[in-house]
């Protein structure tokens, strides 16, 4: 048996929330009270749902907003409520679709994918590019995110339905960013008039200013979500796993812990593949 930690790191500031203005920022480990001076320690760590590797279920928000991110998602349970037995040794196709940087994977190329797999019924599905790398995540910053591969939404739109049609559950990539730069950060960093510099995230006054002018959660394109078409038909979609090529055969188990955050939407998590 052969375990591979496919699992994103979090390390001190680090940019996950950095590439829109929604009310993310950067990762800090803070130590404020010390033995010496106070007589006892304390620290602070600031993650957000999206830190790392995320698990995040259609009701993304919980526990705060009950608002599912697409209308009548096939799921609605928290990170609480799924059963244990759905995240542990999970039977999972590997579809390969090897790119280049800011490609947007298109629909012939998805299906094709597909096609080539030994898909089974049940099976959670993980979507290879090759561009979840550590070395890459800690060397790029921000820019890991604006040059990922993408899913063009009519491709995320023919997984979906092909994962209904399996029963598959989990949808898993090594992708910075299942929707497209252009649509995520639409005249953000991307777009017909993207800003430049581009300002700080929240809760810079440029961030406000956005969040006010297009309303939470929103990324301000007219154009659909990819991630959109897919969240409503799986129990979790999760972005930002890494080094998937050291897996080398085209089907795995896969060991899935979230945080169990009582009545969570998202939240980092730990993938660790399993090879027999």
């Amino acid at each position: 048996m052969r375990l591979i930690d496919l699992t994103m790191p979090i390390w001190e500031g680090a940019g996950y929330g950095e590439i829109l203005p929604f009310t993310n920022s950067s990762v800090r480990f803070t130590e404020y009270m010390f033995y010496d001076t106070h007589g006892m320690r304390m620290t602070r760590m600031k993650l957000d749902g999206e830190t790392g590797s995320p698990f995040m279920v259609p009701h993304q928000r919980m526990p705060f907003d009950a608002t599912p991110l697409q209308p009548d998602p096939k799921f609605s349970w928290t990170l609480d409520e799924i059963p244990l037995e759905r995240l542990v040794l999970r039977d999972t196709v590997v579809l390969d679709i090897s790119v280049e940087e800011a490609h947007e994977i298109t629909p012939a190329e998805m299906e094709n994918a597909i096609n080539r797999a030994d898909y089974r019924e049940g099976d959670e599905v993980l979507l290879r590019t090759g561009w979840g790398t550590r070395e890459k995540a800690y060397g790029l910053g921000i820019d890991y995110y604006k040059r990922t591969p993408c899913i063009h939404y009519d491709a995320g739109a023919l997984l979906a339905t092909k994962m209904e049609a399996m029963g598959s559950s989990i949808f898993m990539t090594d992708c910075g960013l299942v929707n497209p730069p252009r649509v995520q950060g639409h005249n953000w960093f991307r777009g017909d008039t993207p800003l430049v510099p581009l300002p700080k995230p929240w809760p810079s006054a440029e961030a406000r200013e956005r969040v006010m002018d297009l309303g939470a959660h929103r990324h301000g394109s007219p154009l659909p979500s990819s991630y959109g078409a897919l969240i409503r038909k799986v129990m979790a979609g999760c972005k930002c796993l890494v080094d998937c090529d050291q897996l080398s055969k085209d089907r795995v188990k896969m060991i899935i812990l979230p945080l169990l955050i009582k009545k969570g939407g998202a939240s980092p998590c730990r993938f660790i593949a399993v090879e027999d």
